[in-house]
């Protein structure tokens, strides 16, 4: 973690000097108490890496592995009968990018993981994929510690991705998924089998006017792929095949890949309450989300520019801010 995110450095944004680490690592389903410690664990991994040591010391972690790969960073640390898995996220000012990166397109995560997952975010996760699960058996050989996994912006869509890896993968228990301001991951298979798997494990906090939860879309164009109906030696035998293959890849491409979110919603209202209403969510919902057909229209220059001009709009980005959004509306629930 070779320094902060520029836009978090910018706002001279860590944990607290004085903040000490308060966890309940028996706590099933939802615990406001840790809902707190994990979101400055998130906000944790956008320190420098003497820092992320000196502050998981301070904290009475015992030991932790730094994960660092070309742009993905986190850790994983033990503390007592918890592990928590924690990633970096991104700069909110660049979140309109995730709309037009060619990465969106979704692939598998892994075999044991059902459905697929955004392209961009797997291969993030991909870069320090083995060496997260490699320190999660290494610090916790026997298999008896509480899994925890966090993150804030994209490193919660990584939180995402990692628990479902450590369920589906490695075969071990998550106890908990806590993620801020994160956006949508994969198809509507994955937050299926996700929700089936870690739906009353996973909370999903999003904070009024965020933004970043909103992308990707809940739909956008799919790559087309076009398949010869037979071997080659056998296509002019079934030409009659070939209509109906075009036909289906063009279905594909027009309808587009679908992203869901996954887990329990918290959102948090403006004067601090907070609600699971999905149709409050829907409120907020600012990105279009119709078929390739009419997304034609205005993706992807004039969509991404709208998506520029909102994040900087009705303080979008401070809703997404972790210290200034997220954290005082997450302690005032324990007060």
């Amino acid at each position: 973690m070779a320094g902060m995110d520029p836009l978090l450095n910018l706002l001279k944004q860590r944990p607290r000097e004085n903040w000490e680490w308060n966890f309940d690592p028996g706590a099933t389903g939802e615990s406001a108490i840790n809902a707190v410690a994990l979101c400055n664990a998130s906000l944790l991994t956008y320190s420098a890496q003497p820092d992320v040591r000196r502050f998981l010391a301070q904290w009475g972690f015992d030991d932790a592995k730094i994960l660092r790969g070309f742009s993905t960073q986190g850790f994983v640390a033990r503390h007592g009968e918890a592990l928590v898995v924690a990633f970096r996220g991104t700069e909110p000012i660049k979140a309109d990018d995730w709309l037009s990166d060619v990465n969106y397109h979704q692939r598998e995560l892994s075999m044991e993981v059902p459905g697929l997952v955004h392209g961009g975010f797997a291969n993030a996760l991909g870069e320090i994929a083995d060496d997260m699960l490699a320190a999660v058996t290494e610090l916790d050989r026997s298999a008896s510690r509480r899994i925890f996994v966090t993150g804030h912006s994209l490193g919660g869509a990584l939180a995402v991705l990692a628990a479902a890896l450590i369920r589906f993968g490695a075969g071990r228990e998550v106890a908990g998924v806590f993620t801020y301001g994160q956006p949508r991951v994969g198809d509507p298979a994955f937050s299926a089998g996700f929700d089936d798997a870690l739906g009353e494990a996973t909370f999903r906090y999003v904070n009024d006017l965020d933004i970043v939860p909103h992308v990707p879309p809940t739909r956008l164009p799919a790559r087309p792929v076009l398949r010869a109906p037979a071997p080659v030696r056998d296509f002019f035998r079934n030409i009659a095949e070939v209509p109906r293959e075009i036909r289906t890849a063009f279905d594909t491409f027009v309808e587009g890949q679908q992203f869901h979110h996954v887990g329990q919603l918290r959102l948090f209202l403006d004067d601090r309450s907070i609600s699971s209403d999905e149709l409050e969510w829907q409120k907020r919902e600012v990105l279009y989300s119709g078929t390739f057909t009419d997304l034609l229209k205005n993706f992807p220059n004039l969509l991404r520019a709208q998506l520029a001009q909102l994040l900087r709009a009705h303080d979008r980005i401070l809703h997404h801010d972790p210290v200034r959004g997220y954290l005082p509306k997450l302690e005032a629930r324990l007060q």
